[in-house]
């Protein structure tokens, strides 16, 4: 997306200033290519892609050049490429599928607990149905050490499932050290990862990965939601869970949403066009915030890496001592700056971030967390406008509150050190 076809975020706010959107891993808007990719998809080359007449076989081939062109992005065959309705039912699909197809031999499943609801939620039901799960915990970044990934596999583990960046704190895990380590101790163990938010930047390769199963959305990566892919690597034992049609080779029925699949595919190839001049950007905004926030707010803590190299690109979390998450983000809003506390698909809930729980972070200081993504509609004019709202909001909400924001407890300063 150049700068002359840049949306805004979501038109004016209040104050006739145009918005900031600062909320990129939730979900990033189609870009101005991808949806003119997908218009004849929509208009005269609606067919049925199962059927045999010619119109139908248009758009057969358009998602055959789109399953090949996504397969190349990304360093697999074609025929490795399972389309889905998104990055949840790939999960689900990664999950259910192999403890299905392999239930013989055994139902161990390995994870973490800073997964994103998709894989907690799917692991979770498994387990009320006979499965073995094994949760994982991480360290106070949210990062899984391979070494202990490695060490909770066993011979009846049929699959382990990491995610690659972290959707809430950024944190990238190891992904390929960890699939080396499984498959060494157990080379029958298949190894899935949710990519769904690294696709875009820094990007993947599943072989230098070295997993079997790869999820990704297409809404995450600016083309459309309700598209999305599940990589499996040749002989990885899979079952379908959406059964009745036959459709990508009899694992996932349902006729197929051509256009989202056409425009996912051009995404991808702009993603990878623009992926530099992305990383360069978000890399610069994300550093500003990092080094300022906690320079501009007492006691605010960074959650997640430092390093910016453990850390996804254009990702800022942050804890703020005595205000409530829910609290900022409406202020913010009315302000004209759209942000998310935690994960976005969670947002509503009064229950403090599971991720920044697994982390470490004490329960009142996780109701704090404040999550700020950056992308394509970002530029140093969003960032200073945050810069000079947020502070003042918060003073303003401290001063609100019954509890004294003065001494925070003994338990909350390792979080606060970047702002006491």
């Amino acid at each position: 997306m150049t700068s002359g076809d840049r949306p805004s975020s979501d038109g004016p706010s209040s104050d006739g200033s145009r918005r900031a959107y600062l909320d990129h891993a939730a979900t990033t808007p189609p870009d101005s290519r991808v949806v003119e990719a997908m218009l004849p998809f929509l208009h005269d080359q609606w067919h049925n892609p199962s059927s045999i007449y010619v119109e139908a076989q248009r758009a057969r081939h358009a998602i055959d050049e789109a399953r090949a062109a996504i397969a190349g992005e990304i360093g697999a065959r074609p025929e490795e490429i399972v389309f889905t309705s998104g990055g949840s039912e790939s999960d689900s699909l990664a999950l259910r599928g192999v403890v299905d197809a392999t239930a013989a031999r055994g139902r161990h499943i390995v994870t973490t607990a800073i997964e994103h609801h998709a894989v907690l939620d799917t692991a979770e039901q498994l387990e009320r149905e006979g499965a073995e799960v094994t949760v994982l915990s991480v360290d106070g970044v949210g990062i899984v050490d391979p070494a202990t990934v490695a060490e909770a596999i066993r011979d009846d583990t049929v699959l382990v499932s990491v995610i690659h960046a972290n959707n809430e704190v950024g944190a990238v895990n190891d992904v390929a050290e960890i699939a080396r380590r499984v498959h060494d101790r157990n080379p029958r163990t298949a190894v899935h990862t949710d990519a769904v938010q690294s696709a875009a930047h820094p990007g993947v390769n599943v072989d230098r990965l070295g997993v079997d199963l790869l999820s990704m959305a297409g809404h995450k990566l600016y083309g459309p939601r309700g598209v999305g892919v599940l990589y499996v690597r040749a002989a990885t034992p899979i079952a379908p869970q959406i059964v009745g049609g036959g459709q990508e080779r009899d694992l996932r029925a349902g006729t197929e949403n051509t256009a989202a699949i056409a425009g996912m595919a051009v995404a991808m190839r702009i993603a990878t066009e623009e992926r530099e001049a992305d990383l360069g950007r978000d890399r610069m905004l994300q550093a500003r915030l990092l080094e300022e926030l906690p320079a501009r707010i007492p006691m605010v803590g960074i959650t997640g890496p430092r390093d910016l190299e453990s850390r996804l690109p254009g990702s800022v979390s942050l804890v703020i001592a005595f205000v409530e998450g829910e609290s900022i983000l409406l202020a913010l809003d009315l302000a004209g700056i759209a942000a998310s506390s935690g994960s976005a698909c969670t947002t509503g809930s009064v229950e403090p971030s599971h991720v920044l729980l697994a982390m470490g972070v004490p329960a009142e200081l996780a109701r704090g967390s404040l999550r700020l993504t950056l992308g394509r509609l970002n530029s140093d004019a969003d960032i200073n406008r945050l810069l000079e709202t947020l502070p003042p909001i918060v003073e303003r909400m401290r001063a609100l509150s019954p509890v004294p924001a003065t001494e925070p407890p003994a338990e909350w300063l390792p979080w606060l050190a970047d702002g006491v």
